[in-house]
């Protein structure tokens, strides 16, 4: 089973690819514990999304802070090293791959980490080899050498916002009703997005029928022609809480992009915040742009 955005970029393959070359890399199952209790791809460990979501960064008062340990130590029970090549899947493609990719590289991963298009459901589909027992236990030592270069901190976005607008392009991955502010999530002092921030949500960057990426062609048309992002522009992604931009992140990151961020803090931390200390934000139907290719 092979699909389009595994034969063109370098962080994506195929079920048909990772049947091949199982015994060259390791495996991490980001789905949640009872499906990975109930079958799995042969020398998967399990990758909790809680690890990555509590525990890998947090924006403070005193600023960005990242506390790795606990990603560090999953990643070392799991055998793997920081020269590994690993494939990260889920049930389809979706955003906690993405995140786990971008988590890995935030870490200072040396290895190549992919993803597997499709997931399970295309591994499982093409009838290959599943699992229920228990993973061998292995040991590694895992020493992370943070690349805070793929990440946005919240002084990153203010350098660059102002209440004209912004100096790079920040892309909100979120819905348009949360992008104008309509659908207010958690308990903030503030709703809409980053002046000067393009919405762009990030299920269009997904085939939902298919469980998969879109087609390069597809993205290319969404990302480059109607977003009009340009490769050599640092470009920032952001969302609630750096989850679903994480999907935005990996997509320019296969399109070579030089300098693509994912803000850590998202809107979770941005809608915290007051212009008068120069974090500046827009809210209303109707305002800024929104990109619907695939809406």
């Amino acid at each position: 089973y092979t699909t389009p955005a595994a034969a063109e970029f370098d962080a994506v393959v195929d079920s048909q690819w990772l049947s091949e070359h199982l015994g060259d890399v390791r495996l991490l199952d980001v789905r949640d514990g009872e499906a990975f209790d109930e079958s799995r791809i042969p020398g998967a460990y399990h990758f909790p999304n809680s690890e990555m979501l509590d525990s890998y960064a947090e924006e403070t008062p005193d600023g960005f802070e990242a506390s790795p340990e606990a990603i560090a130590w999953t990643l070392s029970e799991a055998g793997i090293e920081p020269d590994d090549d690993v494939v990260v899947y889920g049930a389809d493609s979706d955003l906690w791959e993405t995140y786990a990719i971008y988590t890995l590289n935030a870490l200072g991963h040396e290895g190549r980490v992919s993803l597997l298009d499709g997931g399970f459901t295309v591994w499982d589909a093409a009838s290959e080899e599943t699992t229920s027992s228990s993973p061998e236990p292995r040991e590694a030592t895992y020493e992370p050498e943070l690349d805070t270069g793929v990440v946005a901190t919240r002084e990153f976005v203010a350098e660059n916002v102002d209440e004209d607008g912004a100096a790079v392009p920040i892309l909100d991955m979120r819905s348009p009703a949360e992008y104008w502010g309509e659908d207010q999530r958690g308990d903030l002092d503030r709703f809409g997005h980053v002046t000067g921030a393009t919405n762009l949500n990030f299920v269009q960057s997904i085939d939902s029928e298919e469980g998969r990426l879109r087609s390069p062609e597809e993205l290319e048309t969404l990302w480059i022609d109607d977003a009009g992002l340009s490769a050599d522009e640092t470009t920032i992604a952001y969302c609630q809480t750096a989850i679903r931009a994480s999907v935005g992140w990996f997509v320019l990151d296969q399109f070579d992009f030089e300098d693509v961020r994912n803000y850590e803090g998202s809107w979770a931390d941005w809608g915290t915040l007051t212009e008068e200390d120069g974090y500046y934000y827009t809210t209303g139907e109707d305002t800024g742009t929104v990109v619907d290719t695939f809406a």
